[in-house]
């Protein structure tokens, strides 16, 4: 296979298990269809397109009603080092950008399923499909940095079991969750201690240390020094 196939597809409510030596990506017309890989278990419905990287087996299940379009995308379109980093497949917000894209593929599917255009629109889409968007559990972590924080809740944002996530964060961000969260506390306490009239123990609390001790502990684990020390040797 040498050239993009572009094509709206039905899938079956009975559970298919397989994997192709291609990519795909799934963007929604109607209906949701229910894909699992090794570290990933998700429903794609109209919020979302979801990209299956080459040789990942997945099952996958649909609901009775349900058109999807979908492209087969031979290897010579993907880059190793993107397949690297997407194993198990990306899940994408279907926004107004891809939406366009849909119904660009869509037009151009009419006449002929594998064509020039469809490759050539595919390699304009190729930049949004890889680039670093935001991942919902960074997100949710720097919404909620200032409350507990549950790593089965980051893992499930992710659609990943919690022990992948750890090291999926780990690979992605250099750090574990819990360190992350942590050094993202300590760098808004720093802010308080510096920016406010809060006492320790107070900015403490703002960052969910219940106990002097504990954020005192983990302020300097991290900066060397203790809080009153830093607040001293600011002024």
């Amino acid at each position: 296979m040498n050239n993009i196939i572009c094509e709206r597809r039905v899938y079956e409510e009975n559970n298919k298990k397989h994997n192709h030596l291609y990519g795909q990506l799934i963007l929604p017309i109607n209906g949701n269809l229910n894909i699992e890989t090794v570290n990933k278990k998700l429903s794609i419905g109209n919020d979302k397109i979801f990209f299956l990287p080459p040789d990942c087996e997945h099952l996958f299940n649909a609901n009775k009603s349900n058109e999807f379009l979908v492209l087969d995308i031979p290897t010579n379109y993907l880059k190793k080092s993107h397949m690297d980093e997407i194993v198990g497949g990306k899940e994408i917000l279907f926004d107004d950008k891809w939406e366009a894209v849909k119904c660009l593929f869509l037009s151009e599917s009419k006449n002929n399923n594998s064509s020039v255009s469809i490759n050539n629109l595919f390699l304009y889409s190729y930049n949004l499909l890889i680039k670093n968007s935001e991942f919902a559990s960074i997100k949710y972590i720097h919404d909620h940095y200032a409350e507990e924080i549950d790593l089965k809740k980051l893992a499930q944002l992710e659609h990943y079991n919690s022990n992948y996530y750890v090291q999926w964060f780990k690979n992605k961000m250099g750090v574990s969750p819990m360190e992350y969260i942590q050094n993202l506390r300590i760098k808004n306490s720093k802010e308080l201690l510096l920016n406010t009239d809060l006492n320790i123990l107070q900015v403490g609390e703002a960052v969910v240390y219940k106990h002097n001790s504990s954020f005192t502990r983990a302020f300097k684990k991290i900066e060397n020094m203790t809080p009153k020390e830093f607040k001293s040797n600011s002024k």
